[in-house]
């Protein structure tokens, strides 16, 4: 997912938000989660961008406070290491937001009602177990085009299913990536009529499931909807796309990828004939 519009500078102090002035805590550890109501006014007197801004360090407390104070001009939010915002509703009432990027929460377990986001076009959160294992108020949204749920680097992240996106009107790209799903149920895609393109990991799914999807949605784009992917190679020149398939490096293993993409073409093929 990418918008060059609300791309951030690492010199845009302006479009950042966090605790400026210094402070003495009990603790050695700086924990960015103390920023106060009081810090919140300080640091927006200073002039920050009334339209575009990363969030760094709030509470639900001084979260509050902003969204009723300042945050009815944004278009653009990103909640850094917010960990401690346990409630993500203060958002419900802004009708300008059109794009919201969270990253690193360990305590909220949803989203939030988003019928009056009327502007509202991007969503990604990631590293948030929580919030990803069933995300269902994505879909009362009737404007989201582009949601990303992405899990811990570490350790792919539970999603109970796909279905707490079923019936989203507007859903055009939908990326996940170290996520494990607990239930593969592919139901939710034919609920989706404006879905454009999917995109996951390569292990996310067994190369049959792949398969099958290409089969029945042979307009839907994914860099891994087909039988091997080069993008998704680390270690390896390509990985063959399906549940613990393997990198191969070319053209020493070219023999083996032949074999696999002729295996996951005939798979293609027969679900397309059922």
């Amino acid at each position: 997912m990418e918008n060059n519009e609300f791309f951030i500078h690492t010199s845009e102090t302006e479009k950042r938000l966090f605790i400026s002035r210094p402070k003495k805590y009990k603790s050695d550890a700086l924990s960015p989660c103390e920023m106060t109501p009081d810090d919140v006014d300080y640091e927006m007197q200073t002039g920050k961008h009334p339209e575009i801004l990363e969030i760094c360090g709030m509470n639900q407390k001084s979260f509050e406070h902003f969204a009723k104070n300042y945050a009815g001009t944004y278009r653009f939010l990103s909640f850094f290491k917010c960990q401690l915002i346990s409630d993500f509703s203060p958002l419900e009432d802004l009708a300008k937001l059109e794009a919201v990027d969270i990253y690193w929460n360990i305590r909220t377990d949803k989203l939030w009602n988003m019928k009056k986001n009327t502007s509202l076009r991007t969503l990604s959160v990631s590293d948030a177990k929580r919030m990803t294992f069933f995300p269902a108020l994505a879909a009362t949204s009737p404007t989201l085009e582009e949601v990303l749920f992405g899990g811990s680097c570490f350790n792919n992240t539970p999603m109970e299913s796909l279905d707490c996106f079923a019936g989203m009107p507007s859903l055009k790209k939908l990326y996940l990536y170290n996520i494990r799903l607990n239930n593969k149920n592919m139901d939710f895609l034919k609920t989706l009529p404006t879905l454009e393109e999917f995109h996951f990991d390569a292990g996310m799914y067994t190369t049959e499931e792949i398969a099958w999807i290409v089969a029945k949605y042979p307009k839907l784009q994914g860099k891994c909807l087909c039988a091997y992917n080069e993008k998704d190679a680390f270690l390896n020149d390509v990985r063959v796309c399906g549940f613990r398939k393997p990198g191969l490096d070319l053209p020493k293993h070219q023999k083996r990828l032949d074999k696999y993409v002729a295996e996951f073409n005939a798979l293609v093929e027969k679900y397309r004939n059922e």
